[in-house]
Order: structure tokens, then sequence, then C-alpha cells
């Protein structure tokens, strides 16, 4: 995440924007904190979102392991006990959870950047 957030900070910094904001005399913490940190966070958003499907998968290995009770724990039981009904609902949460996700990831992009505010209000 780190590695991600660095170059894409990094190729911002690179854009002619930041030059311009630069040679009308802004502060580089200016430039960095109005202009480059909001273009530099869509992606990272993007990734955060991805991540959150692997953060719930990988929830029902650590519960099997260490024997916590917890959503994961139960969807593995259910699988191994053919409880369809209970592994059933767990995979309906799971998608509300990840459909959700997106849909958080989409009002974050609207708030970090306005040219995409303005081609919905367009529509």
């Amino acid at each position: 995440m780190a590695r991600f957030s660095r170059s894409a900070m990094i190729e911002v910094l690179g854009q002619p924007y930041v030059r311009t904001a630069m040679a009308k005399g802004l502060s580089w913490r200016g430039v960095v904190w109005k202009h480059a940190l909001p273009n530099a966070a869509v992606p990272i958003v993007t990734l955060i979102g991805f991540m959150l499907g692997s953060l719930i998968a990988g929830a029902a290995v650590v519960e099997s392991i260490f024997s916590w009770p917890g959503i994961g724990r139960l969807i593995v039981t259910s699988v191994a006990n053919r409880d369809l009904a209970v592994v059933q609902t767990i995979l309906l949460v799971i998608a509300a959870s990840m459909i959700i996700a997106n849909f958080l990831v989409d009002l974050t992009y609207g708030l970090l950047d306005p040219r995409l505010r303005a081609k919905t209000a367009a529509h």
C-alpha cells in the first residue's frame, strides 16, 4: 500500500497542473495538500475497496486456524456440515458488504475529484 501510494503521488507531482500551481506562487505544502493529494488518493481508494474482498476471505482462514468465533469460521463449518441455508445467508451478507463498499468508494471518488461530480451533474 505504501509503495502504491508513493508511486501515485510521484506520478501526480509530475503533472503540468502541479507545475502551474507552483508557478502561481503556492507553497509546496499547499500544492501537495490541495492539488496533488486528492488526485493521488483516487487510485489508493480503489485499491482499498478491492482489498476489502481479500479481508473478508482472509477472515475465514484466520478464524479457522485460531478457532476464533466469527463469520469466517461459521461459513467453513457450515460448508463442512452442508448447511446450505447458513452458507447462502453468509454469502448474501458478504455480497451486500462488497456492494456497499464499492458504493462508498464511488462516493469517495466524487469527494476527491470534482471533475467526476461535474460529469454526473451534467447528465
